[in-house]
């Protein structure tokens, strides 16, 4: 499909689906930015009243095969923007050769083109909104909670924090030396049977992601990563909520262990709505300049 026109069909789905046009959802828009010569894609929410002054800015990433899906928890997460005044961008991924999946992970000097698209679809929003540059976070799904791991590697000289559910990361990344440290929420269901909770794995297909870390290696990397010097456990009916604290530049490393839950993502932890316990997750970091 052209170019063009496969921007049009993307409008048009859109507001086909109630998500452009209309007073109610006049917030709603589709966005496409040259990226290196590729095009690129993304919905974007914004809030009807915006408050005064500048917003913080989400951006939500999707899972393996979820590029026109809907995220988990969209309708909530937008009715949460509104009344909060935040920003929620939607990336739209693209499957490149030699990849098994649409997000690049294990991010090399040579492949970079999902990070710079990070970079330019915060340009493109910031040029259009009021952005709190301090305050840009990021959460995912599946592979896209994946995704939010590259981020925390490769660009937390623009992200404060990122919260996402039933990821990994590689367990040899090939760099991940954040310039500054960041806040990090990870969920996931011990039930999960797609990525595993207690056991690394390897991809069948993407060599050069290779070998990904078990659900507990990997909260353990990010503790070490951010110099964590305390931790605490507190055990629910049906989880348990692991915090890392006295970490550098004041940041924390939280983790939910979910014992009923498998890859799903969940309505509610502990009967907190998911998204709500994400944002207040995320919103308690502020980059440092």
């Amino acid at each position: 499909m052209h170019d063009s026109t496969r921007l049009a069909f993307f409008a048009l789905a859109l507001l086909t689906t109630g998500c452009i046009g209309g007073d109610s959802a006049s917030s709603s828009s589709a966005h496409a930015i040259d990226v290196n010569g590729m095009q690129r894609e993304y919905r974007l929410f914004t809030p009807a009243a915006p408050p005064a002054g500048e917003m913080p800015l989400l951006i939500a990433v999707h899972g393996g095969s979820g590029r026109e899906d809907r995220f988990p928890q969209q309708t909530e997460f937008e009715a949460l923007a509104e009344e909060q005044g935040l920003v929620i961008a939607y990336p739209l991924s693209e499957l490149q050769p030699g990849n098994e999946g649409e997000w690049l992970l294990n991010t090399a000097p040579e492949s970079r083109h999902d990070l710079d698209f990070m970079e330019a679809l915060i340009d493109d929003i910031s040029a259009r909104h009021s952005i709190d540059a301090t305050r840009i976070y990021g959460t995912g799904y599946s592979l896209g909670s994946m995704f939010t791991y590259e981020l925390a590697c490769h660009l937390s000289n623009r992200f404060a924090a990122v919260a996402s559910h039933a990821g990994a990361m590689p367990a040899s990344p090939n760099s991940c030396a954040p310039e500054h440290n960041i806040g990090v929420m990870h969920l996931h269901g011990v039930q999960d049977p797609i990525i595993p909770y207690s056991s690394g794995w390897s991809w069948k297909e993407w060599d050069q992601v290779g070998s990904m870390l078990s659900t507990p290696e990997l909260i353990q990397f990010w503790a070490q990563q951010n110099a964590c010097q305390e931790s605490s456990e507190t055990a629910g009916s049906s989880s348990s909520h692991l915090i890392h604290s006295g970490c550098g530049q004041n940041v924390r490393v939280e983790h939910h262990r979910l014992e009923t839950v498998g890859h799903e993502w969940p309505d509610e932890i502990e009967g907190q709505a998911t998204y709500q316990l994400l944002w207040s997750f995320l919103q308690d970091f502020q980059r440092l300049p």
